[in-house]
């Protein structure tokens, strides 16, 4: 069964969240009698900080973002490097085999920049046998064993930075998703101790009671009712 996409419980942009939870652990702080008389623990106090400090462990979305940009940079840029050897290889075999010929098709689609990632590794590895074998015939054009192993060298590269490039794409995935549920454990329990805060304080201490208030917008502020226009009669 496939799992379910992991989403924020909360409306709270996630610095302001992190913000929160500072402040509520100082405010308990500065409330800790009437805390503690509300079963607030060190234990408590040490799950607090775990849940603020799992948060700050996480990298940002800008950050998982960045580094999947690197790595598709990376398979880009070995992507073309093969392209361009297997060009010359296409070339030096169409001079001398023609480009109709059996020979020439058997160094594979020559529509390389039309291929995908997987198919253009998949096609250089047909070539660099074809290559070899054809190595005497094509000398005359310019082919050497270095340019074989070369090519043979480039096909690696971009086949390893294609996995890089899916696995970059899953621990971000992972890493993003981590942290959501991080975040909802931190939203969780700063919404415990808000309404425990609003409850010790409720008709007693108006200024600690909205202390303890979490505004449920992406701001962290209270959400100002629009006005109504201003009719003006001509």
């Amino acid at each position: 069964m496939k799992k379910e996409q992991v989403v924020r419980n909360f409306k709270l942009a996630d610095s302001v969240l992190k913000q929160k939870a500072d402040e509520f652990i100082a405010l308990i702080d500065r409330d800790i009698a009437e805390f503690t008389d509300r079963g607030y623990s060190p234990a408590k106090k040490t799950e607090l900080m775990a849940a603020r400090s799992t948060v700050d462990s996480f990298p940002s979305d800008e950050q998982l973002e960045a580094i999947k940009i690197n790595l598709t940079e990376q398979k880009d840029t070995a992507r073309k490097a093969l392209e361009k050897s297997m060009r010359s290889i296409f070339n030096m075999a169409e001079n001398v085999f023609g480009q109709f010929s059996a020979k020439y098709k058997e160094f594979g689609n020559a529509l390389i920049s039309q291929q995908s990632d997987a198919e253009i590794v998949r096609v250089a590895k047909i070539m660099s046998s074809t290559a070899e074998k054809y190595l005497t015939e094509l000398s005359e054009e310019g082919l050497t064993s270095d340019k074989i192993n070369t090519l043979i060298t480039q096909r690696d590269a971009l086949d390893l930075a294609i996995d890089a490039q899916a696995q970059g794409i899953s621990d971000r995935d992972v890493a993003a998703e981590g942290r959501v549920e991080a975040l909802n454990i931190l939203y969780q329990l700063l919404t415990k101790y808000a309404g425990i805060g609003q409850d010790i304080f409720y008709e007693t201490n108006e200024a600690k009671y909205n202390d303890y208030i979490i505004y449920d917008t992406p701001s962290g502020l209270p959400e100002v009712p629009p006005t109504d226009p201003v009719q003006v009669n001509i």
